[in-house]
């Protein structure tokens, strides 16, 4: 994979302590915003808009038309967390998972994506031996979705990207901050967190809006 620059704004919301911020990133920059002062902010300078467990999702109503705006030039929206309000046409309610057995939290991986090379389903499924930290439901994906992860016996999409035939993107983790799993465990697992962000640079249909404009 090539090494293009990337550009992040990450949507601060968090109400005490400091924000579970992605670990330093060689290339990227991450532009730190609080939520409620992003709408004054051009969102097209930026490949991915990074929403947290935190975002309120209340105030993200409000910006529907940003958000599609901001879809339509090619922009990427990662969504981490439980869908409370759907904010994106494509979203719908959480659903958690009815059981809670250990086997009934194992994630697997539903194919290859460029996004999880080398990840495998045990990595996700397991810290320190103990599952169920990666993730404990769904928010169901839209029709085109491609699922990337899933959790269970019935395998519930857990992961999932879906394209927009008018351009954009969206990337949904139904659990805690996707970049916090991918780098605990082992120093090892920095470099997940590397490759997951390369992937959203590198794969940025927003770069070809610009380039082409």
């Amino acid at each position: 994979m090539a090494t293009t620059q990337g550009r992040f704004l990450f949507v601060d919301n968090t109400a005490v302590g400091l924000a579970a911020l992605p670990p330093p990133l060689a290339r990227h920059r991450v532009d730190i915003v609080q939520q409620y002062e992003i709408d004054r902010l051009n969102w097209a300078v930026y490949d991915t808009i990074i929403l947290t467990i935190h975002s309120d999702q209340i105030h993200l109503i409000g910006l529907k038309d940003k958000f599609e705006g901001y879809l339509a030039c090619g922009g990427t929206v990662l969504f981490n967390g439980h869908v409370v309000q759907p904010f994106l046409p494509e979203f719908r309610l959480f659903q958690p998972l009815p059981k809670r057995g250990r086997n009934d939290l194992l994630v697997h991986r539903e194919g290859d994506h460029p996004a999880f090379d080398g990840i495998t389903g045990e990595v996700l499924s397991f810290r320190k031996g103990v599952s169920g930290f990666y993730g404990r439901g769904m928010n169901p994906p839209p029709q085109g979705a491609i699922v990337i992860n899933s959790i269970g016996s019935d395998h519930w999409p857990l992961d999932w990207i879906v394209e927009r035939e008018s351009g954009g993107r969206i990337f949904v983790h139904a659990g805690n901050d996707i970049w916090g799993f991918l780098m605990i465990g082992s120093p090892e697992n920095l470099s997940h967190v590397q490759h997951f962000f390369d992937w959203l640079s590198e794969s940025s249909n927003l770069k070809d809006t610009i380039v082409a404009a």
